[in-house]
């Protein structure tokens, strides 16, 4: 469970903070390394509030990992008296309407107390320290994602054990890299995804308030307008009207009216939202035909660049480029086994259709309409110029060459003792 994870950190970090402490005040007390009275008396008074916590945590740490179904009955009907019931009841109202706490903190909790067990219930400040704890540490994406890699496993195990098990014995070695290479493809179009709703909801946000921004400076004209031409009408029904106080009025009327029209013209352009179409289908022939055909390697190229631009960030094109190498690694030693493997091919490419959004092009009109285009940008393409970063002398080669040089002589002798 989440919370006792969260808890079990909180101990450990306030157990590092006691040390300190203690180790501080040592010092100090040694002569050592002299503190000053306040510094003295915080580490004094953190040292107690620690131990305070690490009681606290480790009273609720023990309730989570002890309870069973019958001693939680038997908590209730002893220990839960009508106003605390009444607290608790109350509890996820009372956590959404609080504004102390990010939106973040409150959504955590909320969490938290869904899945804590019935009968268990922390207080508020309790429950936003777990919340708190729990977000530093990623736990609800890291438990997404351990259930998401569960279920491909478990439906890869599925779709195993419809398959002749002699065809498997010649490719067991990628079981357990192949349900890996399948998360990753989901987690990067999630993340991707993610990224594209963020940005939309921000240019969106941006728009809203200056709309707003300017709906309101025109109410507010509006509301000036409308007061000082009642005022106008005032001092022009007046039989000794003062001409010089009118015509400042109308002055003033003439701006605001100016200042409204102004205002009114601005220009809110519509906000171009961006979405994710899904990856590009891949063709069976560029894998089949690699290290064999130019055309091939390069279709697959442009097919990975095409991908790595969908990636915003750069952790995703770099997370991209690793996923591309693992794929089109266990796609090469599939196609290679050729009909032995077919079942096993199939299962593989169903999973990265389930969960990470890559399909085949199935339509052989669009697979030979793609490869005259891919022919076409081919002739276009320079391929007599290297990448920027190229240096025939890598560093790996220059370290396994200097592995590979003759020890000295005296080197050499000494190993014989």
């Amino acid at each position: 469970m989440e919370s006792i994870i969260a808890l079990e950190t909180l101990i450990k970090e306030n157990e590092a903070k006691i040390v300190l402490h203690k180790e501080q005040i040592k010092n100090h007390e040694a002569g050592i390394n002299k503190l000053s009275r306040v510094s003295f008396a915080s580490a004094e008074n953190s040292l107690e509030v620690s131990t305070e916590l690490i009681e606290k945590y480790k009273k609720m740490l023990a309730q989570l990992l002890t309870m069973d179904e019958k001693e939680l009955e038997e908590k209730e009907r002893l220990v839960f008296l009508a106003e605390r019931k009444k607290y608790f009841d109350a509890q996820p109202s009372r956590i959404k309407l609080n504004i102390e706490q990010s939106n973040d903190k409150k959504l955590e909790v909320l969490r938290i107390i869904e899945e804590l067990p019935t009968d268990i219930n922390f207080d508020d400040k309790e429950l936003f320290e777990i919340a708190t704890k729990s977000l530093e540490m990623s736990l609800s994406d890291l438990n997404d994602i351990s259930s998401k890699l569960a279920d491909i496993r478990s439906e890869f195990q599925a779709i195993k054990k419809q398959i002749d098990e002699e065809d498997l014995q010649e490719i067991a070695t990628i079981d357990f890299l192949l349900p890996i290479v399948v998360l990753h493809f989901y987690v990067l179009s999630s993340n991707i995804i993610q990224n594209i709703n963020e940005g939309n909801e921000k240019v969106l946000q941006k728009k809203e308030m200056i709309l707003k921004g300017k709906t309101v400076k025109l109410e507010e004209i509006t509301k000036s307008l409308e007061k000082n031409e009642k005022l106008l009408k005032e001092k022009q029904s007046e039989k000794n009207s003062d001409k010089e106080e009118i015509e400042k009025i109308e002055s003033i009327i003439k701006s605001l009216n100016n200042e409204f029209n102004k205002i009114n013209e601005i220009f809110i352009p519509e906000v171009k939202t961006k979405t994710f179409s899904g990856f590009p289908k891949y063709q069976d022939w560029w894998i089949k035909e690699l290290w064999v055909s130019h055309q091939a390697y390069f279709a697959l190229f442009k097919w990975k660049e095409i991908i790595s631009n969908l990636c915003i960030t750069t952790e995703q094109k770099k997370a991209w480029s690793i996923i591309f190498d693992r794929w089109v690694f266990i796609k090469k030693l599939l196609n290679d086994k050729g009909k032995l493997a077919y079942d096993y091919h199939y299962a593989f490419d169903s999973l990265m259709s389930t969960y990470g959004g890559i399909e085949e092009e199935l339509e052989i009109k669009n697979i030979e309409s793609m490869e005259v285009i891919i022919s076409e940008i081919t002739k276009k393409e320079d391929f007599s110029k290297n990448v920027g970063f190229h240096n025939v002398n890598t560093s790996y080669l220059q370290f396994k060459i200097e592995r590979l040089k003759p020890k000295d002589e005296g080197k050499d002798e000494d190993l014989f003792f």
